[in-house]
């Protein structure tokens, strides 16, 4: 009995101990009674209403399915029940829900408890609240699950490789770049997708992976059609806990058009620095702020003859280059351009050797997106070639080409400057000679335009000899020199100076094997008569060449008032006659020719006369000189020509005896060098009706000679049956050589032989040998001014076939050359 009890009491103290292990333990514990039908709970314990919420009371007796709340259809309920049914033991993890409806989640544990007979009693469960774990893992698979959408999402390619480089995860971004599948480049080595080139770096560059190394490089792949990717690889190494490298994890971005970019812009660089390279101008940038040269093209080695280096090196060189002279413009240039954008100036340099270039720059300055200067662009270009030539064209421009002196613009300027001094002080002077040269036309025409050149070449040099530095020698044109000597003490320093011409040009000119001399009339005037103007000084020193020249050659004059009333008065007779032509003033006069055996008028000769409204007739004397000299006696002529021609044609018409007669008309040596004088002429006896054999042209010996047409315009004449006549013959300095290769029909002894006849035995000769070198050549003879009966009667003794002079006539009106014509008259 005693043994009983103490099993007894050991039991009980062993069932005593169990129940409050288990109503101790954190576990929530729980046993049904697996007799009843609903396995109702027969025992809680405090865990279990911890973790529920419920009291021991308001669960025993019910089903645990109430825990379940509303989620009975969970996998693990039905596993739960599945283990119920067939009595043996589950494990589940499942959701339940607490008395305030918040869920926990249970790792539940369940055993059958059987009785001494296997039969099953009651269930056991063990519950765990794993509420914190199943959150923790739940967020870890969203974290997950966010990490894996983004990788998929990405932009940018994910590779990853294992221990042996080969490729055991890519996203989608990767295959789409590389032109496969994502299960196409599963397991493929790295280097499956690059060019033999980019193999042995990416060796390289897959070792210092293991090493640990994190780091990032562009690689060339192949895509799957064979095109070129570019891509960035950044990758970091993978490494086990124990520190062994298991891979690398790698992220890709596509930069083939980045790339592509780049190429194309280093080919532009290329490019353009060829063309930079190529240029003749000088390309530079430079900083505004330090003045740092930033860039500079090899132009500058040519232009600057320095290197590139030097200015890369020395800032302060580009103002050290400048011509000192220049060097405060460039500045002044430089800083405008802190007030405007852009500037362009010219400016020397000098290079090292000494040599002075001049470069023409524009320069622009480049601003940042706040306005501040951030750069100063240029374009030098060397125009040293083009101011040589705007120098030489201004030279030109001032100066005689043939002998280098100043021509009358620069003339002008300085003379325009020494009237500016002299009005300034009283007491400076100042004078001008003006020169010509005396019978330059005939050493021009006979030797020919190249000697006459030299000579003028010659005759400058010469006339520089006798003048001090300060003075202005100046070739106005042709023969023509002006002299400035500026300053003078008084007038006769001028004069002392044009004596010293006068005899350097004594002395001969050697010239292409010619010797040749010449003279010069020399104006004189001086600032003593007060001028305004140049024009009016070299005015007046002409006025005193022209009396210098009517005096006689080789002279100098001295200009005085007189001179000038000479110049203005000729300067008013050449305006009215201008006028007269206009007016119609002019008259022709007819002087009859008569045959010296007859006796019988058989021709005019046609002379042009002024009646001027107030004055009357003006001799020819006076203004014949003023219309050669002008060109009027052009106009003059033609009119002459067609009115003489008129009215012998009228004359004829009218009077039967008059159908013989000829009209004498003269031509000016100006006229004779007309082009276009043969057609003139046959156009007015084509207007006039005028028979041609019945036109006398004369001309006289020097107009002839000096004119190198004169033999094929003769024959033209000759042509139209125009009778010519050599007029004042025996004054000139024709030949017999020439004379006979010209179609002359008539001579005419100058007055001058026959009015001495009587009284010079010479001029009797001379006049006797015209008369029969005239009728050995084939041509008849006309003397002019016969005055008297001995000179006729003598005259008729040396067979003179026609005359005229006052013995006969003066020269008529057209009425009263009528009369005579009516009436016949015979001497």
């Amino acid at each position: 009995m005693l043994d009983s009890a103490i099993s007894r009491h050991h039991s009980e103290s062993r069932l005593h101990l169990m129940e409050r292990a288990i109503a101790a333990s954190s576990n929530g514990v729980v046993l049904t009674d697996a007799s009843q039908p609903d396995n109702p709970l027969i025992y809680v314990n405090p865990a279990f209403e911890t973790m529920t919420g419920y009291k021991a009371d308001e669960v025993i007796g019910q089903n645990c399915r109430f825990l379940q709340g509303g989620d009975r259809d969970q996998p693990a309920v039905e596993e739960l029940r599945t283990a119920i049914q067939e009595q043996r033991e589950c494990h589940v993890t499942l959701q339940n829900y607490r008395k305030d409806g918040t869920p926990i989640w249970n790792e539940l544990h369940i055993a059958p408890v059987f009785d001494a007979e296997r039969y099953l009693t009651h269930f056991v469960g063990i519950q765990t609240d794993v509420t914190e774990r199943k959150q923790a893992e739940a967020a870890l698979c969203q974290q997950e699950e966010q990490y894996r959408r983004i990788v998929e999402t990405a932009t940018e390619g994910i590779w990853t490789l294992d221990q042996d480089s080969n490729t055991s995860y890519v996203n989608q971004q990767t295959a789409t770049m590389m032109g496969y599948s994502t299960d196409e480049m599963l397991g493929k080595p790295l280097f499956a997708f690059m060019d033999d080139e980019g193999i042995a770096f990416a060796n390289l560059y897959l070792e210092r992976r293991r090493q640990g190394i994190h780091e990032m490089h562009d690689f060339k792949f192949r895509r799957q059609n064979g095109t070129e990717l570019w891509a960035i690889l950044s990758t970091a190494p993978l490494f086990d806990q124990q520190g062994n490298y298991i891979g690398a994890l790698g992220m890709l971005t596509d930069v083939t058009d980045r790339r592509r970019a780049e190429v194309g812009l280093r080919e532009s660089e290329q490019r353009l620095n060829g063309i930079l390279g190529s240029l003749e101008d000088v390309i530079w940038s430079m900083s505004a702020t330090t003045h740092e040269t930033l860039y500079l093209n090899p132009a500058a080695e040519k232009i600057y003859n320095r290197s590139v280096t030097e200015f890369l090196d020395d800032p302060d060189l580009w103002m050290k280059v400048v011509h000192p002279d220049d060097q405060k413009r460039v500045r002044v240039a430089t800083q405008a351009l802190r007030k405007k954008q852009s500037n362009e100036l010219e400016y020397r340099i000098i290079r090292p050797d000494g040599t002075v270039r001049w470069l023409y720059e524009r320069r622009r300055v480049i601003c940042d997106p706040a306005g501040q200067a951030i750069r100063i662009d240029g374009i030098a270009t060397d125009i040293t070639e083009r101011k040589w030539m705007e120098e030489r064209l201004v030279h030109d421009a001032s100066h005689d080409a043939l002998t280098g002196l100043p021509n009358r613009v620069l003339f002008m300027d300085r003379l325009k400057q020494a009237i500016a001094r002299a009005k300034r002080r009283s007491n400076h002077l100042f004078a001008v000679l003006f020169l010509d040269l005396d019978r330059f036309k005939v050493i021009n025409d006979s030797l020919g335009h190249l000697v006459g050149d030299q000579l003028l070449v010659e005759i400058a040099q010469r006339l520089a000899s006798c003048l001090s530095p300060e003075n202005t020698i100046a070739r106005l044109g042709g023969d023509e020199f002006t002299i400035l000597l500026d300053p003078i003490k008084n007038t006769s320093d001028a004069e002392k100076v044009a004596e010293q011409i006068h005899q350097v040009l004594k002395l001969p000119f050697n010239l292409n094997g010619y010797e040749v001399f010449t003279t010069a009339s020399i104006g004189i005037t001086s600032s003593v008569t007060g001028y305004a103007q140049p024009e009016e000084v070299l005015r007046d020193a002409d006025a005193a060449l022209y009396h210098a020249k009517e005096h006689g050659k080789a002279r100098s004059a001295l200009f005085d008032t007189a001179m000038y009333n000479q110049a203005m008065s000729l300067l008013q007779l050449e305006m009215a006659l201008r006028w007269a032509i206009e007016r119609q003033e002019l008259r022709v006069y007819y002087q009859p020719i008569v045959s010296l055996t007859t006796g019988r008028i058989i021709g005019f000769e046609a002379l042009v006369r002024w009646l001027h409204p107030e004055q009357g007739l003006v001799s020819p004397a006076q203004f014949i000189p003023v219309a050669e000299e002008t060109g009027l006696i052009i106009p003059i002529g033609q009119w002459v020509l067609y009115e003489s021609c008129r009215q012998l044609r009228q004359w004829q018409t009218q009077f039967p005896t008059a159908s013989t007669l000829t009209i004498s008309v003269n031509l000016s040596s100006k006229q004779f060098s007309q082009p276009n004088l043969v057609a003139q002429v046959e156009q007015v006896l084509k207007d006039t009706g005028l028979s041609s054999n019945h036109l006398k042209l004369e001309i006289t010996e020097s107009g002839i000679m000096n004119n190198a047409e004169s033999a094929a315009l003769l024959r033209q004449f000759q042509a139209l049956k125009v009778h010519l006549c050599i007029d004042d013959f025996g004054t000139g300095y024709s030949s017999l050589s020439r004379l006979r290769q010209f179609p002359i029909n008539t001579l005419k002894i100058d007055r001058s032989f026959v009015s001495t006849m009587r009284e010079a035995v010479e001029d009797a000769e001379v006049v006797q040998a015209i008369i029969t070198l005239a009728h050995n050549l084939g041509m008849d003879v006309v003397a002019e001014g016969i005055e008297t009966a001995e000179q006729l009667a003598h005259l008729r003794r040396l067979h003179c076939e026609q005359g005229q002079g006052y013995f006969f006539s003066k020269p008529l009106n057209s009425q009263a050359a009528e009369t005579l014509l009516i009436a016949g008259f015979q001497w």
